[in-house]
């Protein structure tokens, strides 16, 4: 019999609030920032409920849901899972990816298998569409080439099938191995001639089922074999095939079996909800529709009879079957991947989501703004504030900036304007409230590209392709719109210590403006280009900026860096120059021909400079390269970095990659001229099994700073990195400091005064 079933939301479960976003790291450490609201697979152990997200794995303890969360900084290989399975017998987890990557995760960590991954020989996609346990030892891998068996014994690679199409799941029915592929359903004896593709039989209208067919999965239940035939599910013996279920309109995204029945998800196209078709291997079936079923992307009955669920839609999902009662897990998290721009303001950490193409079109992302304050996340986007659809302001919101004095949040649109957003308000600043005018050609959108707050607290917005593209929201709320020059593609920049505003030109170079004495007027403004002709860039394709501690302004091109250090950029004697570094004998500037997409400087005034091709962290002057991050030698998400953004507090340097955000500690805070109220040691004291850096924290920039025994015997002595020193506990000799209390004598370098001092302990004990 078949029971219609439509779910309606009995609960929402409490978001857990979880270590992702928790400061503390030690320095060199990296931390993951990623969304957890969509699944896009799932499978299950004994004790844990799997889920596979664009970037990273979910682990869910089935009893008390407590998750635990990987990624390639707790040593998964990449991103891009695209098929687990577990196997009981080993008690591992198998990870596939899209690049034909495999992950062995079990109690020992992670093992990478990238024998198909690295093989340049293989033709046709590589991608893991399936991992099928026989015997639950030997995995069978469905991908873009062929079907590959791999031991789990063994951990080697036994036999392989190029079928020279894609394969999509496999199974074992009746002593045969059988293959869903997109040219049909292909089966094999368990003793044939695997490798031999030719050797596999074709079923088609001999065996009762079409001459041809698109079979997207096909899974084993009791005395029945599953197939999906072109988006009908059918169920096939003794050469007999029947279709159980079909949903016209909708395809089917997955077809698993787990606690002795068949699960098979549809989705539409379009934004309508799915449907998931359940059968007992009695023939009981239900069908269940709305409320927890979204889009769905996989599922999994365990022991309980819960069903969980990935879904494209918003969080994870289980139903208790066959009930209708449904809960939405939550997890305390950014709600995208995506990230334009970040701004660190009073340790708090504000993240525009939204993209503008290389085209100056924008991306169509409705992620909106995610803030990380006080150790939790909150998103603004159209799910939360549905009036931000409304206004058409949820749209690829690409820039942001924070009132210091009133936390307010100003985001930029894209698509609709300003958002000023004070706690749950939410004021939309568009054509008919504001000075903001529509783009030229595209009069109903007011395109934001960037927002720049300068040092009397006024907003400065790049009002893109506006008639009047530069616009004035000020600390008195009043607005101004100007048209300094010609060019109407501005986009985002920054404020300069004598307070002249920078603006990244969307048709070449860099414009630099300064409203003179009457905030309100244009009569005494002062307007400058900076390009290739005039102000020497290495590029008239300016992607960034960046201000140094020392008032230099660094600007981003797709051929390297250009830095200005004049007192007077408007002098047209004022000229950028180029960083020449010396590397493996050869001499040329910094970063030639790399695209520099983001600039950001740490507590030490040193360099990150983000490309497409990973991270650099260059000294002080940019001529000593102290570090280089990629994929390969890195947890680096991706080599594409989007935004940078330091936490001078912390210590942390946010990074935007192309597939996720991410924090590494670096070594440095920011530090003032004398010393904070309270200067810290940690660890403190030093155990004798810690061998780290130890951070005194709270120091003058660039202070000096003095170790000594009891006794007043100078032990160690260094300089801080911005407000923060490091030791690792060991004298000049090498040796490791004996048991006992240290001293630390710190000091500002003040050339116009006496120093600021301050004394600390550190206890070590053996």
């Amino acid at each position: 019999m078949r029971i219609a079933l439509s779910l309606l939301i009995a609960s929402i479960l409490p978001a857990l609030m979880i270590g992702q976003s928790n400061s503390n790291l030690a320095i060199g450490t990296w931390r993951a920032a990623l969304p957890y609201s969509t699944g896009l697979v799932v499978t299950q152990s004994p004790n844990h409920v799997y889920y596979a997200t664009s970037q990273s794995l979910l682990q869910i303890d089935k009893q008390d849901l407590s998750p635990r969360f990987y990624s390639k900084v707790e040593n998964l290989s990449e991103n891009g899972i695209s098929r687990m399975a577990y196997s009981k017998r080993f008690s591992t987890l198998i990870i596939g990816y899209e690049s034909g990557n495999i992950d062995l995760l079990d109690a020992s960590g992670v093992t990478n298998i990238n024998d198909i991954a690295a093989n340049t020989n293989l033709t046709g996609e590589k991608e893991i569409y399936d991992i099928y346990l026989y015997d639950d030892s030997l995995a069978l891998l469905s991908c873009g080439f062929g079907v590959v068996q791999f031991n789990l014994k063994t951990r080697l690679f036994e036999q392989t099938a190029f079928t020279g199409f894609r394969t999509f799941q496999s199974t074992v029915f009746e002593n045969q191995f059988y293959l869903a592929t997109e040219e049909g359903l292909f089966s094999i004896s368990l003793n044939g001639f695997f490798q031999n593709f030719s050797a596999w039989k074709k079923l088609g209208s001999a065996e009762g089922l079409p001459s041809s067919f698109y079979a997207a999965g096909v899974v084993t239940l009791g005395d029945d074999l599953y197939i999906v035939i072109d988006d009908d599910l059918v169920r096939w013996a003794n050469n007999v095939s029947e279709t159980i279920y079909q949903n016209p309109g909708q395809s089917v995204r997955y077809l698993q079996v787990s606690n002795n029945q068949v699960v098979a998800g549809y989705s539409p196209d379009g934004f309508n909800s799915g449907t998931v078709f359940l059968r007992q291997s009695d023939g009981q079936e239900q069908i269940l529709t709305g409320g927890c079923v979204g889009r769905p992307l996989g599922g999994i009955i365990d022991e309980s009879n819960r069903l969980w669920m990935a879904d494209e839609w918003l969080d994870f999902r289980q139903v208790q079957l066959p009930g209708a009662t449904c809960d939405q897990v939550k997890y305390d998290a950014p709600f995208d991947f995506t990230s334009s721009e970040i701004r660190v303001v009073d340790d708090a950490v504000y993240v525009a989501s939204g993209t503008i193409l290389a085209n100056q079109s924008g991306g169509s992302n409705g992620a909106g703004v995610y803030v990380l304050k006080d150790g939790s996340w909150k998103n603004y986007n159209f799910f939360s504030y549905p009036e931000m659809g409304a206004k058409e302001a949820h749209v690829d919101i690409n820039t942001i900036d924070v009132d210091p004095q009133t936390g307010t949040i100003f985001a930029g649109s894209y698509y609709g304007g300003l958002l000023e957003i004070n706690g749950e308000e939410i004021t939309y600043h568009q054509k008919e409230n504001s000075s903001l005018q529509g783009a030229v050609g595209d009069e109903q959108r007011e395109r934001i590209g960037g927002l720049v707050r300068d040092r009397n607290g006024n907003l400065w917005i790049a009002n893109t392709l506006a008639p009047n593209p530069l616009v004035l929201y000020s600390a008195n709320k009043e607005w101004k719109s100007f048209r300094p020059i010609g060019n109407t593609l501005l986009f985002k920049g920054l404020v300069d210590q004598q307070n002249n505003k920078w603006f990244v030109l969307g048709s070449g170079g860099i414009m630099v403006y300064n409203e003179g004495n009457d905030l309100l007027s244009a009569a005494d403004d002062k307007v400058r280009i900076f390009d290739t002709g005039n102000g020497n860039l290495p590029s008239n394709k300016v992607a960034t900026v960046g201000l140094d501690l020392d008032g230099e302004v660094w600007i981003g091109t797709d051929d390297g860096v250009g830095v200005v250090r004049c007192g007077d950029v408007f002098d047209q004697n004022c000229k950028a120059s180029r960083i020449v570094v010396t590397q493996e004998g050869i001499t040329e500037a910094l970063l030639n021909d790399e695209e520099v997409r983001a600039i950001a400087v740490d507590g030490a005034n040193r360099k990150w400079l983000g490309t497409r091709s990973g991270l650099f962290v260059q000294s002080p002057d940019g001529l000593t390269e102290i570090k280089q991050f990629t994929e390969s030698n890195s947890p680096l998400f991706s080599n594409q970095i989007n935004t940078l953004a330091f936490n001078g507090k912390t210590g942390e340097m946010w990074i935007g990659t192309e597939a996720g955000m991410m924090v590494y500690q670096t070594e440095t805070t920011s530090g003032g001229d004398v010393h904070a109220s309270t200067v810290e040691v940690y660890p403190n004291p030093v155990r004798p099994e810690y061998r780290g850096p130890i951070a005194i924290k709270g120091l003058p920039r660039d202070g000096n700073v003095k170790i000594t025994d009891i006794r007043g015997k100078l032990v160690f002595e260094t300089t801080a990195l911005g407000g923060q020193a490091i030791w690792y506990g060991e004298d000049y000799t090498g040796r490791r400091a004996a048991s006992g209390v240290y001293l630390v004598f710190s000091a500002s370098d003040n050339p116009f005064g006496s120093p600021d001092t301050a004394v600390s302990k550190i206890v070590f004990i053996q």
